[in-house]
């Protein structure tokens, strides 16, 4: 006879049997992981809704309205500065009595206005969010404790963990002036955010202060991705007049650009100059070292969790007086930027 299965007793195996999938599956959905099609991500979440489960780890603490769980939302998690972040929320978050649920957006605004409609959000104590929706007023719609990571949003109402991503980009630009150069080109994405903003305006203050003329034909924008930093890179160092020096504006672009001058053939330091925005692995172990502006990722997820933790305790939610932290960065001068005479 078939088991009648009642609320009180439904299974993460009784979820699998309804959505006609593996309990590794289900697992994977309730975890947040991107290795399951949309489809069947959204077929798991409707099952999930409909049986009303609630996974057994969060049982007890639900009927006290409390799970002691948080949720780190991030675009995506092969970006070694996402997973920076999350490891740093993870040790806070333990040394507190937190587990930590881990959920990628993929970047797309309908999955994470996804997220917030979802079990899942409604099952979390508290979100550190590396948001991907641009309008503030999606913002003030979360009623959980909240606290934004690296893309603040103005009038969001939430706390925010941020570096000052203006004077990373000024000090790179400016070192390459003060070593001689004056064709500088900028390698970044969209500007949708306050981080890709900052970045470009620290570049062209520094260039305008040194007076040089920021030249439209150096600013390369694609995406935020390593496929277009080797795209641009091989872009301006085909062109009739190309630059002598590079800001790569971030980590993944960076990796791109030095795979494009390996390609051209090109020796980093030599030939080209180049300066990247975050760590990577290629500007450690390339030869001569990449000259970077070093961020503290760690530590901008510790202090987020921590943030997020005190608000949880203290029952926080208001979005009336926010509270806004800006970690330094620095730069760390290597050999990839050539002194021109």
């Amino acid at each position: 006879m078939e088991r009648v299965v009642t609320e009180k007793d439904i299974t993460i195996k009784d979820v699998a049997k309804h959505a006609n999938v593996s309990v590794a599956t289900v697992s994977r959905v309730l975890n947040g992981l991107d290795r399951v099609s949309e489809s069947t991500r959204k077929r798991v979440l409707k099952v999930i809704d409909e049986l009303n489960f609630v996974p057994n780890t969060m049982a007890a603490s639900m009927v006290k309205k409390k799970t002691n769980m948080l949720s780190v939302v991030v675009p995506e998690i092969q970006n070694p500065f996402y997973t920076a972040v999350i490891g740093g929320t993870v040790e806070v978050a333990k040394k507190a009595g937190f587990f930590t649920l881990v959920v990628s957006t993929n970047g797309d605004e309908a999955e994470e206005a996804e997220f917030f409609e979802s079990f899942l959000s409604k099952n979390v104590d508290g979100i550190i969010l590396i948001g991907t929706h641009k309008e503030a007023e999606f913002y003030r719609t979360i009623r959980k404790p909240t606290v934004l990571v690296d893309r603040y949003i103005n009038n969001s109402g939430l706390d925010g963990v941020m570096i000052d991503n203006y004077r990373g980009a000024y000090e790179a630009t400016r070192h390459f002036l003060e070593y001689g150069h004056e064709r500088i080109a900028i390698i970044d994405g969209a500007h949708d955010f306050n981080d890709g903003k900052d970045r470009y305006w620290g570049y062209q203050q520094a260039m305008v202060e040194f007076g040089v003329t920021p030249d439209p034909k150096y600013h390369k924008q694609g995406s935020w991705l390593e496929e277009s930093g080797y795209r641009s890179t091989v872009e301006l160092m085909q062109s009739e007049y190309p630059p002598t020096a590079i800001f790569a504006a971030n980590n993944l672009i960076c990796q791109g650009a030095i795979k494009a001058f390996r390609d051209l053939k090109l020796d980093i330091g030599e030939d080209i100059s180049l300066i990247g925005f975050d760590e990577n692995e290629l500007a450690q172990f390339v030869q001569p070292r990449v000259t970077v502006v070093r961020r503290p990722t760690h530590e901008m997820g510790t202090q987020a969790a921590e943030m997020l933790i005190q608000k949880i305790k203290e029952n926080d939610a208001d979005q009336s007086n926010p509270k806004k932290v800006v970690l330094d960065v620095e730069l760390m001068k290597r050999g990839s930027v050539k002194k021109l005479n």
